[in-house]
């Protein structure tokens, strides 16, 4: 909502609730005026008993909710908070006045509320001397405080970028003590009829709430109100990203180790995850308590690309080595076991080696390949080893990538419920 916006609804509103003074002419006002602040000192609280205490009836309307930086613990709202109490220094009988009931004058005049944000970025005051209260003859005043103010909040951050929140704004009468002034809600706790949507939160319109309370001796009333990201832009820009790249880093061990790009290709990939979460960590607050789920996500998928560079490298080193060199049993069960399921399709499809065991049909003199003997040791090579261990590191990424990955997306989904901050 531009700035335009913002005061076009202030000066509506204000407007509304100002309306128009009833009755006389403009000396009938102007004697009225003079009468009323005869003997009035705008500083002194305006009851005849200074012994008892004054009640200030708040209705609030809020109408956006421009920013909300989790990084900063900092809310921007647009707000208006009408104020109603009674002052016993301005009352007087219509019938004597030309039957003049409501007067306007402006704050600077009378005493007034000093309302005050209790938990602001920046001291916040909502009273100013030109705003204007409207005045009956019953004593009743009527004064419209507001405009775009900063807060503070809490953000809890462990399932973001699905996080939900409460946070409050409180505010309290500056300078006036517990048994000086205390407030009330008689109505609508806020009213959000005008309410602008922000395109990044979703702001509930029914959680509002309101508590009173006490601060540094002073009445508080701290409202309250839920919030909760909308996470489609980060699902789009970050969640799947990271999945694809989780599946790339499981494509390493099927390309050809003859091609040479397969360590280039897992440091480019390792270095993609390292700028996804130098992204995240700039939309996340600088603290540990509690730790991002996503964060501890995205750490998982970069540990799995550098373990899978080195079994990479390691995988280049055996792939390498000669005949020369001595093969232990458990590369030559490695490759029996990576075999055994599909030896016998692949000695139907190609031709069986010199060193295969064959049996002999005595009436055709035919050879056939043994389907249910081993390969022969002595046809292992170092670069079968190679690819038994390629074959193996695939499925095995395979699981430990995407089984842990949907685990911790469902809960970070499913878990993340409203938090106060």
């Amino acid at each position: 909502m531009t700035n335009i916006n913002v005061v076009g609804y202030v000066v509506l509103i204000l407007g509304m609730m100002m309306g128009t003074i009833q009755g006389g002419t403009y000396e009938d006002v102007y004697n009225l005026r003079t009468t009323l602040l005869t003997s009035y000192d705008a500083d002194i609280l305006p009851l005849d008993d200074q012994s008892g205490s004054l009640n200030i009836n708040l209705s609030m309307m809020v109408f956006t909710m421009p920013e909300v930086n989790p990084v900063q613990g900092a809310i921007t709202m647009g707000v208006m908070v009408t104020q109603e109490w009674y002052d016993e220094r301005l009352t007087w009988t219509p019938s004597d006045h030309s039957g003049t009931m409501i007067i306007s004058m402006k704050s600077g005049n009378i005493w007034t509320p000093p309302l005050t944000v209790s938990n602001p970025i920046t001291f916040t005051l909502l009273d100013s001397s030109w705003m204007q209260t409207k005045i009956m003859s019953s004593g009743k005043v009527m004064y419209t405080v507001g405009g775009i103010i900063q807060f503070s909040c809490s953000f809890n951050m462990k399932f973001w970028p699905f996080d939900k929140h409460i946070c409050t704004l409180n505010l309290f009468p500056y300078g006036y003590m517990v048994n000086e002034v205390s407030f009330s809600v008689p109505g609508t706790v806020v009213d959000t009829s005008i309410y602008s949507e922000n395109g990044e939160w979703f702001l509930d319109k029914d959680s509002f709430n309101y508590e009173l309370g006490t601060v540094f001796g002073m009445n508080e009333i701290a409202y309250s109100f839920k919030i909760a990201r909308l996470s489609a832009f980060y699902l789009l820009t970050v969640i799947l990203p990271i999945n694809g790249i989780g599946m790339l880093t499981c494509l390493v061990f099927l390309l050809p180790t003859e091609s040479g790009e397969r360590v280039g290709y897992s440091i480019t990939i390792m270095l993609s995850l390292a700028v996804f979460l130098t992204v995240t960590a700039e939309e996340l607050p600088k603290n540990s308590e509690p730790l991002p789920i996503i964060t501890v996500y995205i750490l998982f998928n970069l540990a799995i690309c550098i373990i899978g560079l080195l079994f990479v490298i390691l995988n280049w080193i055996l792939f390498n080595r000669t005949e020369k060199d001595d093969m232990a049993e458990i590369y030559k069960s490695t490759v029996r076991f990576t075999r055994r399921k599909w030896c016998k399709r692949k000695i139907r499809d190609d031709p069986p080696r010199k060193t295969s065991v064959v049996r002999i049909n005595v009436k055709s003199k035919k050879k056939f390949p043994d389907f249910g003997d081993e390969i022969a040791d002595e046809d292992i090579g170092w670069k079968d080893v190679s690819e038994a261990v390629d074959k193996i590191m695939f499925v095995l990424f395979v699981v430990v990538t995407y089984i842990p990955s949907i685990i911790i997306l469902i809960y970070t989904a499913a878990a993340s419920g409203y938090i106060k901050g």
